[in-house]
């Protein structure tokens, strides 16, 4: 038994595991260190004991190839093999682990999480994001390019040919079904009937501590994972029978019509009666959170914004449904509402005939374009939007001699003045429009044309510097669209997709999801909405106003009949909700309630000090929690989101009375 323990084999297991450890548990360490305003004295034996097993999961994959190849071993010549391709293996994933930490710390501070499902994505997108990284992310890039040259000196002697004494007598394949069902235990992480997963070592509302329980290859590769076999809202709350979720929805006078297939599909009424319907134009801000507006409390780099605000219908109370601009897309476009699965825009059940303000309003004879500085393939936008409704999309290669081009793409001063340019073209036609315009200069890494502001203001590059920018190209849009002819025919909605960042040690940061929203133009006058609003509300909410009856699935709410500030006595309850990774969140006046994974639900009341713990939520307060949790992803895997079933009569304009 001796020498089969010192044999090369059994060596190189054991390096590469207690290697792995010591190197994840430093690394852990030093980011615990750099965190510890995020953690109490009493957390962190927890944190340890918690990140020992995530990281025993990362060596059971790390040696399942030695592992499951153990009985070459006993051959001379396929001994030299298992060597060859066990290092291998273990040499790609330790190199796939050590950029995967380099890259943790900027990850960290950037979205409070470890390289997850984003990191992927942007993968996916490396020829768009390259650019942003390297002028964002600098360091953290070089480092992983001086590991990437390291490894290719050191390549050629990791794999140099095997040692002697490699082979092992046919005895010890007597010790491979022990092993095998030790690496299978490693890898499971447990012994439930199913195998460990992110949300089994999440124990704190703070995510960030949940984060650092983890290693940073085990939250890629699980990512990885999940979006190969895409996971659904049922996967992550728990199964729904259908008939308990109908039976919620019919609770809805608004559906209570609806049918098995679309439950949600009903008939709204405009609440303004015109005789000819207005114009729509949609302004999407990047990254344009509360914090940013002193309308909303916030730190006053919006003064454009704020200047108008007063002219129009501006809500004080408006919420995001997430944390990534696919997500506020497919809410303000598609009234859309969350869910922990990957946002519509880049799934393939929605890449045609699923409902949004385009294919409404294109059965009303609107024509819409989808206006964007930057390459439109990013988030899939252009197949989304080309396939449901949208009649044309204009970006990048688009422009021509731009006044400036940053890594996203053109400056928002030559969005907007191409905005400008194509409605003053479609106005001309005598044509009914929809334009989404989407902004892109407030986004790392903050390119914005050099000399545009006061010196005071911030220069390309830094944050506030790019918020600043961002809104004096925004008045100036505003500005200029105010003296145009069609602006009294048009409504005009500015609206955030998402905040900036979102962080904070709450368990759902509520400050990091509200945004501003303003609507101007046409007869609309000056109105201040406190209510609770969220982002899938605006699209019924625009149809209404704009003077458009229509037949649609959305489930968000016309707020023009349900808020009291626009004189409706007996609305229902006004609420926002919220996607903060695999928390679903409804947030009402004075509570929010919180669905986690495995189906645990939470209620925390609101208050002016923050949140705090309330009682536990009864059954049908859970089981409602739970159904508009996976509402969405249930739509969008029945194909329930059709602009217009057999039965719908068309979108007709809402004629005057």
């Amino acid at each position: 038994m001796i020498p089969f323990l010192r044999s090369p084999a059994s060596r190189l297991l054991t390096i590469t595991a207690a290697s792995t450890l010591i190197a994840l548990t430093v690394s852990r360490l030093l980011l615990l260190a750099w965190f510890a305003d995020r953690w109490a004295s009493d957390q962190l034996g927890t944190l340890l004991v918690l990140g020992l097993r995530v990281d025993l999961i990362v060596v059971g994959i790390l040696l399942s190839v030695p592992v499951l190849l153990w009985p070459l071993l006993a051959g001379s010549r396929t001994a030299a093999a298992w060597w060859m391709l066990s290092r291998a293996w273990i040499g790609a994933l330790v190199l796939a682990m050590v950029l995967l930490e380099l890259s943790t710390p900027s990850f960290l501070l950037q979205y409070e999480a470890r390289p997850n499902h984003l990191a992927v994505e942007y993968l996916r997108e490396w020829d768009s994001i390259l650019p942003m990284l390297w002028a964002g992310f600098r360091a953290p890039l070089l480092a992983g390019g001086i590991a990437l040259l390291a490894a290719l000196v050191v390549l050629p002697r990791w794999l140099s040919g095997p040692p002697s004494g490699l082979r092992l007598p046919a005895w010890s394949l007597l010790l491979w079904p022990l092993l095998l069902a030790a690496d299978v235990l490693m890898i499971r992480g447990t012994l439930d009937h199913r195998p460990a997963n992110p949300a089994m070592f999440a124990r704190w509302p703070d995510q960030m501590l949940n984060q650092l329980a983890l290693n940073s290859a085990y939250g890629f590769g699980y990512a990885v994972y999940a979006q190969r076999h895409e996971r659904s809202a049922e996967d992550v709350y728990g199964g729904l029978d259908d008939a308990e979720l109908h039976e919620w929805l019919r609770e809805d006078a608004r559906f209570a019509a609806g049918s098995a297939a679309q439950p949600t599909w009903h008939r709204q009424i405009a609440q303004r009666r015109r005789t000819q319907p207005l114009n729509l134009i949609v302004v999407v801000e990047e990254s344009l959170g509360a914090d940013f507006s002193a309308r909303l409390g916030g730190r006053g780099l919006t003064p454009e914004l704020d200047r108008w605000s007063s002219r129009g219908i501006w809500f004080d109370q408006l919420y995001a449904t997430g944390t990534r601009s696919a997500r506020g897309l497919e809410a303000i476009v598609a009234g859309f509402p969350p869910s922990p699965a990957p946002a519509v825009l880049k799934r393939e059940k929605a890449q045609e005939g699923f409902a949004t303000l385009a294919s409404v309003l294109g059965e009303a004879g609107y024509r819409s374009r989808f206006i964007y500085g930057g390459g439109a393939h990013f988030d899939n936008m252009r197949g989304f939007f080309l396939g449901n409704g949208f009649d044309a999309v204009i970006e990048r290669r688009d422009f021509v001699d731009p006044r400036h081009t940053g890594s996203w793409g053109v400056s928002d001063e030559d969005l907007f003045t191409r905005a400008l340019a194509e409605t003053d073209a479609a106005a001309a036609r005598g044509e009914r429009f929809f334009h989404l315009v989407f902004s892109s200069s407030h986004h790392e890494p903050f390119d914005f044309p050099a000399g545009v502001l006061p010196a005071d203001a911030g220069a390309p590059g830094t944050a506030d510097g790019a918020v600043r920018y961002a809104d004096f190209a925004l008045g100036g849009f505003l500005d200029d669209a105010a003296t145009r002819s069609w602006f009294e025919d048009t409504l005009v909605l500015v609206v955030a997709d998402h905040d900036v960042r979102v962080y904070g040690d709450a368990v759902v940061p509520l400050r990091r999801f509200q945004i501003p929203g303003l609507i101007v133009g046409a007869d609309v006058a000056p109105l201040v909405v406190r209510s609770l609003a969220s982002q899938i509300d605006l699209a019924p909410t625009l149809l209404s106003l704009a003077g458009v009856d229509a037949g649609l699935p959305f489930p968000g709410r016309d707020l023009l009949a349900a808020l009291p500030e626009f004189g409706a006595a007996h609305g229902p309850e006004p609420r926002a909700l919220m996607q903060f990774d695999d928390r679903f969140a409804w947030l009402t006046a004075d509570e929010l309630r919180v669905l986690l994974p495995q189906g645990r639900a939470e209620r925390w009341r609101v208050t002016l000090s923050g949140l705090l713990p309330g009682s536990p939520l009864s059954p049908d307060e859970r089981e409602h929690l739970h159904v508009q949790a996976v509402l969405g992803d249930w739509l969008y895997r029945n194909r329930a989101y059709a602009a217009a079933p057999d039965h719908a009569g068309p979108t007709r304009v809402a004629a005057g009375r």
